[in-house]
């Protein structure tokens, strides 16, 4: 059976733009592929590669062309990190689906370009395997998308080929691409999930990792994410229900079947059975301290109607997590020393903020750290997705900067127990030099009070002698 892939028209005149400038071109194709259908809602061409040695302008030009001009010259790692970054942004339930490339060669008839691009595709494969919590790759699909346009004869072709560790020969199958007119059609599920947990600190010679901390809270996370249940609007749904009969349900019978209805957004609600959030064995441990993890993700998942409601729930499970897994990601990156001290009484980490961006009729998404401006996500769009958008474009009240007044509180109890623990050590000073003065007084005030009778006696003792 031929694999049907449906894409809006604006990315057809997309790939045409590089045609028509016969440049060589290579790119990803992101999408969601679900039971029903594939869609693909964006193209994002690869940043060129920057060149780490620092040899002669002349050079460093020339290579740069070259790399720009050859597939031969790619870096597989290249393309891998831009679809790590890429994924970070998309959206739970959508993936890398493949690469499309611009080029006067016919990489499937060329053996060595082929294998160019199929090797690109399993180095990629591997990259995003290694983070399970990313979800960089579809669980239940390892076949990806290789769409060529050649620049000379502007003849659109797309396969499909298998990638993984355990494929031997590469087989290509044919794809039937489809550019529709009107973009399709996107059910939208919204969810804020709340974390409230305090994990404990165990602080060893080399001090405290934030990085194995963060790993910790997201592999508890994540157990607890996925045993949870899913109430679409309030009610749980048969999973193998399609979303598009939600909505057919919620309209009115004497509706207006002239007016049309948009798509309202589903309120998503997850819950964590008790017998689930307890733990499995209890463990006592002398804890140095504790991390308290509380904060709010806000997850806009991008669902196609005819997607089942067990398909939802899978995406919306995968966005948080893979929210999650991005933040800790780029806040460890971002720190000059992973090791925290064990003298810091209190730190306060805050890993960046979701905000959200236009792709089509959809919404991606990005992250702003604290004190960095809309105009940050604007960088990362157009290098990474190769998207021109201005700043009200950029939707950054799905979530609030954190509230510090809480670390603020518990800044001035440990500047006071700080501050404290002196005066404390003195007070026992202050004691016994108290006591030590009164004695002193108490024996000089009893020498005045007895000084004749003591003379006396000295005297006594003085004329025996």
């Amino acid at each position: 059976m031929v694999r049907s892939v449906y894409s809006p028209e604006y990315c057809l005149q997309y790939l045409e733009q590089y045609a028509s400038q016969e440049i060589f071109v290579i790119g990803l194709i992101l999408g969601q592929t679900t039971e029903s259908r594939e869609n693909v809602i964006h193209l994002a061409r690869t940043p060129e590669e920057k060149s780490s040695d620092s040899t002669s302008e002349t050079s460093s030009v020339s290579d740069k062309a070259e790399s720009v001009r050859n597939l031969l010259g790619v870096s597989e790692a290249w393309v891998a990190d831009h679809a790590k970054h890429v994924t970070r942004m998309l959206p739970g339930g959508m993936f890398v689906q493949g690469v499309f490339i611009t080029s006067d060669e016919d990489i499937f008839e060329d053996p060595n370009y082929f294998s160019k691009v199929h090797s690109i595709l399993n180095y990629t494969y591997k990259a995003l395997n290694t983070n399970e919590h990313m979800y960089g790759n579809c669980p239940y699909k390892n076949e990806r998308l290789i769409l060529h346009m050649s620049t000379n004869t502007k003849v659109l072709t797309c396969k499909n080929v298998e990638v993984g560790s355990n494929i031997k020969n590469t087989v290509i199958k044919p794809v039937d691409w489809k550019f529709l007119s009107k973009p399709p059609q996107w059910q939208r599920l919204d969810c804020y999930y709340e974390f409230d947990e305090v994990y404990p600190v165990i602080v060893k010679k080399s001090g405290i990792s934030v990085k194995h901390q963060f790993q910790q809270i997201l592999e508890s996370a994540h157990k607890t994410i996925e045993s949870s249940v899913m109430f679409i609007d309030g009610e749980l749904r048969d999973g193998s229900e399609a979303l598009e009969q939600l909505t057919k349900k919620k309209k009115p019978k004497n509706s207006n079947k002239t007016t049309q209805d948009t798509a309202k957004s589903m309120h998503v609600s997850l819950f964590v059975p008790f017998e689930n959030s307890l733990p499995e064995t209890v463990e006592y441990l002398e804890c140095d301290g504790s991390i308290h993890f509380s904060g709010v993700v806000s997850s806009s998942v991008f669902m196609c109607t005819k997607a089942t409601v067990s398909e939802a729930i899978a995406a919306v499970k995968q966005d948080i997590v893979r929210s999650l897994a991005s933040r800790f990601t780029m806040h460890c990156d971002a720190l000059i020393d992973d090791n925290l001290l064990p003298e810091e009484k209190v730190c306060f980490n805050e890993p960046p903020r979701r905000v959200l961006v236009p792709v089509g009729t959809i919404y991606l998404c990005d992250y702003l750290f604290p004190g960095e401006a809309p105009a940050e996500a604007l960088l990362s769009v157009r290098e990474l997705l190769d998207l021109q958008i201005t700043e009200t474009d950029v939707i950054c009240d799905v979530e609030t900067p954190a509230d510090t007044s809480e670390f603020d509180a518990l800044d001035r109890d440990a500047s006071s127990e700080e501050l404290l623990a002196t005066p404390q050590e003195a007070s026992q000073f202050m004691y016994i030099t108290g006591i030590c003065f009164a004695m002193f007084v108490l024996i000089v005030s009893i020498i005045i009070h007895y000084y004749d009778s003591i003379l006396q006696v000295l005297s006594k003792l003085v004329s025996k002698s």
